[in-house]
């Protein structure tokens, strides 16, 4: 009977630390284009529905540093610590490198959304590999001038199944500025592309028209995932005594599109 009695005891105290566990892992971010940029680490922590991206390193001045969420990324709010403020972020609002200017003709949009089969692990996990293509022209006026500009965007995106999706925060979208090619953007991604991901890799590309391109490749890959003790609640919430105030300045830091 007494052994009994340890061996409930063992399973009820494996239960609760396995109940007390979250998640952690790394996004490190790496821009190369026109601009030099450093790279852009953050440390994402998951427990329950509570989410805290925590951006270690990024280009200044930047409009947060940290992404806070409390029903597992559905709403998120983002704080800049060092200013003590707070607004609302919603990823879809995040820029856009191939958005049109305002009033734009635009013309011949595609969209394509693939799996490529052959892939070899990523961190000993098994993986798919998905390719997403979106393109358009765009004609522009410039002091009454039209000006066509071929824009494209082509991510690769490797997922697995062997770790929770619900897990990536913030949950990604993709997004080229233009409305109607972003909603069929995200149902195309939605029906096809499922699991974690663990890299991305993204290329933008416009050129006006006679003009050479201009290209820029975002990487973004996960790394260091492992499970650590529960932290306090008070890491998801708004610290006390931030006020409510949007960005100043325009664009946001590169996240992990999931």
């Amino acid at each position: 009977m007494t052994m009994r009695r340890y061996a409930i005891a063992a399973v009820v105290i494996f239960a609760t630390a396995a109940l007390q566990a979250a998640t952690t892992y790394r996004v490190t971010t790496i821009v190369r284009g026109r601009l030099k940029q450093i790279p852009s680490v953050e440390r994402v922590i998951a427990d329950g529905d509570n989410r805290r991206l925590t951006i270690e390193q990024q280009d200044e001045p930047f409009t947060h540093d940290v992404l806070l969420s409390a029903d597992g990324g559905k709403t998120i709010t983002a704080l800049n610590t060092p200013l003590r403020t707070w607004f609302d972020f919603t990823v879809l609002g995040s820029p856009s490198r191939l958005k049109p200017r305002r009033a734009a003709e635009i013309k011949d949009p595609k969209v394509t959304v693939s799996e490529e089969s052959g892939n070899e692990p990523i961190l000993g996990f098994p993986v798919r590999k998905f390719v997403v293509r979106a393109s358009f022209t765009s004609q522009e006026n410039y002091g009454g001038t039209k000006v066509k500009r071929e824009n494209a965007m082509t991510k690769l995106v490797w997922t697995t199944d062997k770790i929770d999706a619900t897990l990536a925060f913030p949950a990604g979208v993709f997004v080229t500025g233009v409305g109607s090619i972003d909603a069929e953007l995200r149902q195309k991604t939605a029906a096809i592309i499922s699991g974690f991901p663990l890299r991305e890799v993204t290329t933008f590309s416009q050129a006006y028209e006679g003009g050479a391109p201009s290209v820029e490749t975002i990487t973004t890959e996960v790394d260091d995932i492992r499970t650590v003790p529960s932290p306090p609640v008070t890491q998801f919430a708004k610290p006390a005594g931030c006020v409510n105030q949007p960005p100043i300045i325009s664009g946001a830091p590169v996240v992990i599109s999931h």
